[in-house]
């Protein structure tokens, strides 16, 4: 039985859950709270020109002050057309700590929320070894002392150097002792280092022992060190290339047939690309099975990234359309507040549109169950004021 929202709505009849939000770290994070010996190659904030800029290791350009941090401007007045700009100043950011975060959930109707990073992830890409660990242990322990303010409604997702993989077991055992319900990972690993390799089978074994997903964020890349990610209008309309590459590694080299109860996420990609990289992928492992023989008998890839992947979107009517080949409970909606393109402060009314004509229980699925069992939330009956 189909489903119709009103216009205007601000009330699905169930709570909402976004698989994908984000804190903004504070501009003396690293140089107040890194281990002394980093503290010279910390991350700052530096400011060139007309805009302020994050720097590390010297001078190094990690992420751009600004695009952060404008939840709502692109429906001022009314309108989505107003501009987004990239430049910005820490002084034009308006106070995000915990208690203002809820307070903006409320007004956004969505009654909990899984926090990624804005700025720390981005270390994948310009530094290695003892700093980039340096760095993840430091934004981690602060981003789960600030989810420890609203712990029900706010989730702290960690983040991993994936350099020294018995390190990385042991932060992840760590964080997660201490709060953290899921681990970010690079979308690829450092050149010449790829998923399924099998060193990584220490990292996939205690993610599977912790029952702790795995999570591949947009923007967390290692195979571009050492370059400039251009958040262009090509970047984003191609940026799910990456993580089809790992996601087809791990299925591929049989990752998920021998840790099948691993959970891998990919995060602020948009999802309806899983479909085709589904059927791309059966095709080419039913064609050459003599060559590919890493998958039980009779299953096929499709069936893997059904049982082991889920997909988070912002907005993508064209994923739930085809909610059923990719997986209903594969899917899981995020606001990714409080970023330039979020959907604050109407996200209820955007994911109304996305969800026309979807039956409630499937609605409710996509935009809170699947959240809620992926990240381990407990107060699913609540819904915000």
């Amino acid at each position: 039985m189909s489903h119709t929202w009103p216009a205007g709505v601000r009330d699905l009849g169930f709570p909402v859950y976004s698989a994908d939000s984000h804190v903004v770290e504070p501009p003396d994070l690293w140089t107040s709270r890194i281990e002394p010996r980093f503290r010279a190659r910390a991350p700052r904030v530096v400011q060139i020109e007309n805009t302020e800029l994050w720097m590390v290791d010297g001078n190094v350009r990690m992420a751009v002050v600004g695009i952060q941090a404008q939840a709502g401007r692109r429906y001022a007045n009314g309108s989505a057309k107003e501009p987004i700009t990239k430049r910005g100043f820490y002084r034009d950011i308006p106070d995000l700590g915990p208690d203002r975060y809820v307070r903006d959930l409320d007004a956004d109707g969505v009654t909990g929320a899984v926090l990624f990073p804005s700025n720390a992830h981005q270390a994948y890409r310009c530094i290695t070894g003892d700093l980039l660990a340096a760095v993840a242990r430091t934004y981690n322990d602060w981003v789960l002392d600030y989810c420890a303010a609203h712990a029900v409604r706010l989730k702290a997702v960690a983040m991993l150097d994936i350099d020294d993989l018995r390190m990385a077991t042991a932060e992840m055992e760590r964080t997660v002792a201490a709060g953290a319900i899921g681990l970010l990972i690079p979308v690829l690993p450092l050149t010449g280092r790829r998923y399924d390799q099998p060193a990584y089978d220490r990292l996939w074994d205690a993610a599977e022992t912790l029952r702790v997903p795995l999570l591949m964020h947009v923007g967390a890349n290692q195979a571009v060190l050492g370059r400039e990610p251009t958040i262009d209008l090509i970047r984003h309309a191609t940026k799910d290339m990456h993580v089809q590459a790992s996601l087809a590694t791990m299925v591929l080299s049989g990752v998920f047939a021998r840790h099948p109860r691993l959970r891998v996420g990919a995060v602020e990609f948009g999802a309806s690309w899983v479909v085709y990289l589904m059927q791309q992928l059966d095709r080419v492992y039913t064609d050459r099975r003599r060559r590919l023989r890493s998958l039980p008998l009779g299953e096929l890839p499709s069936d893997h990234l059904r049982r082991n992947v889920f997909i988070s979107f912002q907005k993508d009517r064209a994923a739930i359309l085809w909610r059923h080949l990719v997986g209903i409970r594969n899917l899981a909606w995020g606001n990714d507040y409080p970023h330039a393109e979020s959907t604050f402060p109407h996200s209820i009314e955007v994911i109304a549109t996305d969800l026309e004509g979807v039956p409630g229980e499937d609605a409710r699925r996509i935009v809170c169950d699947n959240t809620v069992e992926t990240f381990g939330f407990t107060n699913v009956s609540r819904r915000p004021n």
